[in-house]
């Protein structure tokens, strides 16, 4: 399905942008007619030229360049990469629930939490759990909930830093909630301001370094309304507005998993950086 959807927006931005060149090119040639009338006569080889050029100026502008934007005025670059965000030598944004489920079956292992627990913590969910268990001291908790796994519920927007390899920090935040059956649940307002916890997290402790944000608000999380195209574009949105009140980090790396970038229109993507940048 995702598929078919990817091949009827790329047949859709083609025949956009041919229809754009040959408006060019009949412009074009309206003028050389206006000024040498008998110069197009008979010429119609040029109209399979001006074809020819049209699908190539089509195919051309299609291409899928990575995103890349820079806005001076805050000092900071916006990225968008397909990728293992595990890879990217910066720290790491990783969504959790208000419980910190780390339990295989309760969390999924294709997530990008399974993903921490198999990448970076050797599968080992106890050395994960002390972790989370350090960072969380001195974290105010909102109650209990009967369920399996965990039970102790933190606030929406909690933050636990686990430490890294050199400057690299993972920033384990609350953004869903966790009902009595084990089932996450999310709203867009809950994730932009669990974003904010985040910067304001990262101000404290990554000192200007890179940031790397996965595809936040998919499978478990339950938000229906939160495409990924909506979703890269709150991130985006979400880091600048942050950085206008005060540089916390240089870059932001949103990270989507090869399998997944097919879902992100990225000249569209590209579109919506150029129009953040201040006037």
């Amino acid at each position: 399905m995702q598929h078919k959807r990817s091949l009827r927006r790329y047949a859709a931005g083609f025949l956009r942008r041919f229809l754009e060149a040959l408006g060019v090119l009949a412009v074009v040639g309206g003028a050389l007619a206006l000024f040498a009338p008998d110069l197009l006569k008979d010429q119609w080889w040029l109209l399979g030229l001006a074809g020819l050029l049209g699908v190539g100026w089509a195919v051309f502008s299609l291409r899928q360049k990575e995103p890349q934007q820079s806005f001076p005025s805050e000092n900071v670059t916006i990225r968008l990469v397909a990728g293992d965000v595990f890879a990217q030598n910066a720290s790491v944004v990783i969504g959790m629930t208000t419980t910190f489920d780390t339990e295989p079956g309760i969390i999924e292992n294709t997530s990008v939490q399974g993903s921490l627990l198999r990448t970076i913590y050797g599968e080992s969910q106890s050395r994960l759990d002390a972790a989370l268990e350090a960072a969380l001291v001195g974290a105010a908790k909102v109650g209990r909930i009967a369920k399996p796994g965990k039970t102790d519920v933190y606030p929406l927007g909690t933050v636990a830093v686990l430490p890294g390899l050199g400057n690299t920090q993972y920033y384990c935040v609350a953004y869903t909630t966790m009902d009595e059956h084990n089932r996450a649940q999310g709203t867009i307002r809950g994730i932009l301001y669990s974003l904010d916890s985040v910067w304001d997290a990262a101000d404290r402790h990554i000192n200007g370094e890179q940031i790397c944000v996965p595809l936040i608000g998919q499978g478990q999380s339950r938000i229906p309304e939160l495409t990924a195209e909506v979703a890269v574009r709150l991130i985006a949105f979400s880091f600048l507005l942050r950085s206008r009140r005060g540089r916390f980090s240089k870059e932001l790396r949103i990270v989507i998993h090869p399998n997944e970038i097919g879902k992100i229109d990225q000249a569209e993507f590209q579109a919506f950086l150029r129009s953040l940048v201040a006037g």
